[in-house]
C-alpha cells in the first residue's frame, strides 16, 4: 500500500496558476475639458460635448471601446480649443506689435 500524502507523477502540488484578467474601469467623461472647449473656443464645444455624453451609456450597453473613444476625443477636442486660443492670442499680440511698431 502507498502512503496517502505521496505525490503520484501525475498530480501537481497545487492548482495551475490562472490568468487574471482585470475588468476595464469606467472612463472619465473629460466634461471638464468640454467645458474648456465652450470657454476658450465654442465651435469645437458642440463635439466635445457630443462625445463626453457618450461616454456613460455606451459604458452601460457594454461597449468599453466605445466609451474610451468618445473619452478620448472630448478630451482632444477640449485640448484642441485651448491650443486654437492660445495660437489666436499670440496672433492678436503679434499684430498689435506690428501696429504699434509701424505706427511711428
Amino acid at each position: 500500500m502507498s502512503n496517502p500524502y505521496e505525490q503520484s507523477e501525475f498530480q501537481q502540488p497545487y492548482p495551475a496558476a490562472q490568468s487574471y484578467v482585470q475588468a476595464p474601469t469606467l472612463p472619465s467623461s473629460n466634461a471638464g475639458w468640454a467645458v474648456v472647449a465652450i470657454i476658450f473656443f465654442w465651435p469645437l464645444a458642440i463635439p466635445a460635448f457630443n462625445h463626453a455624453l457618450k461616454v456613460h451609456p455606451l459604458w452601460m450597453m457594454g461597449d468599453a471601446q466605445g466609451a474610451h473613444y468618445s473619452s478620448n476625443r472630448a478630451g482632444f477636442f477640449g485640448k484642441l480649443s485651448l491650443g486654437i486660443f492660445v495660437v489666436l492670442i499670440v496672433l492678436y499680440f503679434a499684430f498689435i506689435a506690428l501696429v504699434v511698431a509701424n505706427s511711428y
